[in-house]
């Protein structure tokens, strides 16, 4: 694709009207903020084309450009320093080629979640990924936010599913890495560059996907104990053994009490979801109830279908549903051995209830602040300084996935990226070298 690098400097609305036509653009921006700001016209590109034309114009007319899915994580990151356009992807939703029989998929970055699971599932297929509000949640924003749930115990992370994306860098550049092949060893695997990045390299415009069939069969087992120390060293037997979970996920009393996730007595939960071929699934029940008893438990139980599936929704829900909204929450990452150390280490406050849900396989945990943030002056700061503090001493991090917008004034909601931080200025620089997408919202106010 020719690019024209003609500065032609124009207003937020007449820019993007020149880009994609009057009709795709709206000076209409309720609920469109991004941390308090709002953006002076929203643009709704229809095709990879059209949002090459939206941020090419923005390029070259120096605005300020933030891309919006489904909006579950736009609380995520730094607070962005300026804002001009926000770029709704919502209508870039096709599913552009499913190979059933090479198990590969490609869609446009708009499509939420649940639409294509149930486009794979009509082929006994599915993707092994999964996040908050998937009725809301776009394939394009997962990525972005580094977002994932509790499915990824066998499959890996968000980032191991991916085998190719098409993005739109900020002058306006189709570029594409990888394909439709599994095994596609050419070139740099660049996709990865930009999950998790929030956006501030380019715009994920396609994605290829790695596939796996649906499993035969499911079941969960869910068991409750008296300490967080005795679920723990449960869940490490099970990580330890030759189970092969689906999710493997730890919560406490306060997440299973505010969540409403199971009416069950106990200080700490384990959920185990498992599934397969009816004589592997049954092995692997055996296994999992023998070492869930063998940790002395409260209680042990087996759920299926649909109780399991409200099970595994709140779950992945937890922190992120619009009528259980926490004051903060953020993402700690330690060793698999220290993550029964994570809710100890962080501790409550007077003001503050703390709840904690981990995936114990990846040494994840999500903690979750819930009262009110101002109760006491400086309150939000104090607590993410306590618990970075606390976080780093158990060598692990700490991203701050929401908080109060007076806090990022002066809080790096991201961890120190240390000695990285040369490399990516030097990436942001190459790839966005006016500062247009997200600006300051990644690592280090970039």
């Amino acid at each position: 694709m020719t690019i024209d690098n003609t500065s032609v400097k124009l207003g937020a609305k007449p820019a993007m009207e020149r880009a994609i036509g009057a009709t795709n653009v709206s000076d209409v921006v309720e609920g469109r903020a991004v941390d308090g700001v709002f953006p002076k016209v929203v643009a709704t590109p229809n095709s990879v084309d059209e949002l090459a034309s939206v941020m090419r114009s923005a390029h070259q007319s120096g605005l300020a450009v933030a891309p919006w899915g489904g909006g579950t994580r736009i609380d995520l990151g730094n607070a962005i320093s300026r804002l001009d356009v926000v770029v709704d992807l919502t209508c870039l939703n096709d599913v552009v080629q499913h190979n059933a029989a090479d198990l590969t998929v490609t869609v446009e970055a708009g499509i939420t979640l649940s639409v294509l699971r149930r486009t794979l599932a009509a082929h006994g297929q599915f993707l092994a990924l999964d996040a908050a509000m998937p009725d809301e949640a776009t394939i394009g924003g997962i990525l972005a936010s580094g977002a994932g749930g509790p499915l990824k115990w066998q499959h890996g992370s968000p980032r191991d599913q991916v085998i190719g994306m098409k993005v739109v860098q900020a002058d306006g550049r189709v570029v594409k890495s990888g394909g439709q092949v599994v095994k596609n060893v050419s070139g740099y695997d660049m996709a990865k560059l930009h999950i998790g990045s929030i956006g501030t390299l380019g715009v994920i415009a396609e994605v290829s996907f790695k596939l796996t069939p649906l499993p035969r069969q499911e079941s969960t087992i869910l068991a409750a104990f008296d300490s967080a120390q005795a679920g723990h060293s449960t869940a490490m037997a099970i990580f330890n053994s030759d189970v092969m979970p689906l999710s493997l996920t730890a919560f406490d009393a306060n997440a299973n009490r505010l969540g409403e996730v199971v009416d069950v007595q106990g200080a700490s939960f384990l959920a185990i979801r498992l599934g397969g071929r009816p004589r592997t699934l049954a092995r692997f029940e055996r296994e999992t109830l023998k070492l869930c008893n063998h940790g002395g438990p409260l209680s042990v139980e087996k759920i299926d279908g649909v109780n399991a599936g409200d099970l595994w929704r709140k779950l992945t829900d937890f922190g992120w549903r619009r009528d259980l909204r926490p004051a903060i929450t953020a993402r700690v990452a330690v060793l698999p051995t220290r993550v029964v150390d994570v809710a100890g280490d962080i501790g409550e406050t007077e003001e503050l209830d703390v709840a904690v849900v981990s995936q114990t396989g990846y040494g994840m945990s999500q903690v979750c602040w819930f009262g009110d943030p101002n109760a006491a002056p400086g309150l939000a700061r104090k607590v993410l300084e306590r618990a970075r503090d606390a976080v780093r001493k158990l060598e692990g991090t700490l991203i701050v996935e929401r908080c109060p917008v007076e806090t990022k004034a002066d809080f790096d909601v991201w961890d120190d990226g240390g000695g990285p931080m040369k490399i990516m200025r030097g990436l942001k620089e190459q790839y966005d070298p006016r500062g247009i997408i997200n600006p300051g919202r990644f690592i280090g106010r970039i």
